[in-house]
């Protein structure tokens, strides 16, 4: 639950897909080749759904940004689009995204069919990974939270709901927490400006 709740940092990871020139399905079953995790500790999973795409050419260094939509925008743009014909392919625009296969890879399908060979570059959020005994939580700030749904869990096993209920609070309110720390923090962008020669800064030192 905590985990799916959000687009948490720790949760991200960059993936690469080799595609070829008329590809119309595009099946996200690499590991990511980037995460939070240290190489040595990271955990063995993939993209469990994108969340923004890049398409680079062969030979190109300049990519395009593919937004991701549903199938009735693409049809209300141009429903002939992601036809497979010679007259129709061209540099991808977009994507959709497809159920995912038998093994529970996501799938996508480029809008239109490329003309040309390229690479596929994924941001997506990675599935999750069953914690054993032994592993650390990845989340940032997830203790006080897991602890909290822990002991609601448990009240509530004993039939204390009332008090179940409070704890659950508690643990929302140690989810927006969580939030607050990855928007004001990991995900802020911080700028430096330096002040001009003479300009008079009044909580400076005097």
């Amino acid at each position: 639950m905590v985990y799916e709740s959000a687009l948490w940092t720790e949760s991200l990871g960059v993936s690469t897909k080799a595609v070829s020139a008329q590809d119309t399905t595009v099946t996200l079953d690499g590991a990511p080749s980037v995460t939070f995790y240290q190489s040595g500790s990271a955990p063995s999973t993939f993209i469990d759904f994108p969340v923004a795409l890049r398409f680079t050419e062969t030979g190109q260094t300049d990519g395009t940004e593919l937004p991701v939509g549903d199938w009735m925008s693409f049809f209300q743009l141009d429903p002939n689009q992601w036809e497979n014909v010679s007259t129709r392919r061209a540099t991808p625009t977009g994507a959709i995204n497809l159920p995912k296969d038998g093994s529970g890879y996501a799938r996508l399908k480029l809008v239109p069919v490329p003309q040309t060979a390229g690479t596929l570059y994924v941001l997506g959020k990675l599935k999750w990974v069953e914690l054993s005994d032994s592993d650390t939580p990845c989340l940032r700030g997830i203790d006080n939270a897991l602890l909290a749904f822990a002991e609601g869990d448990m009240l509530e096993r004993g039939r204390q709901y009332a008090k179940a209920q409070a704890k659950y609070a508690e643990a929302g309110a140690h989810l927006e927490i969580m939030r607050d720390i990855e928007k004001g923090q990991q995900q802020s962008i911080s700028n430096i400006v330096p002040l001009e020669e003479g300009y008079y800064c009044p909580v400076g030192p005097s």
